[in-house]
């Protein structure tokens, strides 16, 4: 009975280090998989627990079975093991005065549940770093070209956005009124912001020399469906000269959901300029 608690221990430590490097790998491994790896990994030092060459039997058993033996997913995840196992191994030194118990086989399934949980949370802010990072990477400084200026901007391209003009079937892009405010045309300016979005939809109100270069865009959010107006722009560049394929940009009041800071959210097709760019060209804001 004894024997099989200390693998059933060593199976639980294996578990918790395993799903580590499986998140934060994004390996994907099976669970069912991981629970056999971390049964092979349990045994070897079970039966040999002074014996460094079990340690590695184990070690290595223990990552092909979870991870295969293609080599280069097997060394990012056999690298996210090894700092699990470190990360584990120097939380339960500073808390083995802390959580002494009457019995040792409790004692180690104390320190089993504690490297369990204290994983779980490094592997929850882990991956909120990883998904900050490929956060920023959708993050960019442009230069908007319309009405005949050149309006600096920065923007963020949302995979979720897919607005288009119905006629042309052209992106719609949302930038923030206070971005480009002082470059509107002063009588454009006056029908925008006297624009009602849950009036009639009508471009009666706009001068007739920006008619040809507007059209009205039928929103559709969680909030209920709305009107807008759309402007053509001439040309928008993101970052080191990749240039926007052609279309419209809606001006909104509240620019509170622009994340991290930018002026702007691009159309998703902004992602096939994104993917074009130089080193260094995409940066974070």
């Amino acid at each position: 009975m004894y024997g099989e608690l200390i693998v059933g221990v060593n199976m639980l430590f294996n578990y918790a280090i395993l799903s580590f490097a499986n998140k934060v790998g994004n390996v994907q491994a099976a669970r069912g998989r991981l629970l056999f790896a971390s049964f092979v990994g349990a045994l070897p030092v079970t039966i040999f627990p002074s014996s460094a060459i079990a340690v590695v039997l184990s070690f290595m058993g223990m990552t092909l079975c979870a991870f295969g033996k293609a080599f280069e997913p097997w060394k990012k995840s056999a690298a996210m093991v090894l700092v699990g196992a470190v990360f584990a191994g120097g939380l339960l030194t500073a808390f083995h005065f802390r959580i002494q118990t009457v019995s040792s086989s409790l004692n180690v399934l104390s320190y089993a549940v504690v490297a369990y949980v204290a994983l779980y949370f490094m592997n929850k802010k882990w991956l909120d770093v990883r998904t900050a990072r490929h956060v920023s990477e959708l993050k960019s400084s442009s230069t908007l070209h319309i009405f005949g200026g050149d309006i600096p901007i920065d923007v963020f391209i949302d995979s979720g956005n897919s607005c288009t003009e119905p006629l042309s079937g052209a992106p719609v892009h949302f930038i923030a009124l206070k971005a480009v405010e002082k470059h509107l045309p002063e009588d454009l300016k006056e029908s925008m912001l006297a624009w009602d979005p849950q009036g009639t939809p009508s471009l009666a109100g706009f001068p007739d020399n920006y008619q040809r270069s507007i059209r009205l865009i039928r929103l559709m959010t969680i909030q209920g469906r709305s009107w807008a107006v759309g402007l053509k722009f001439d040309q928008w560049t993101i970052g080191a000269g990749n240039t926007l394929q052609p279309g419209y940009i809606v001006l909104t009041k509240n620019d509170r959901r622009y994340p991290d800071g930018a002026e702007a959210i691009l159309h998703v097709s902004a992602m096939e300029s994104l993917h074009d760019l130089r080193p260094g060209a995409v940066q974070n804001l």
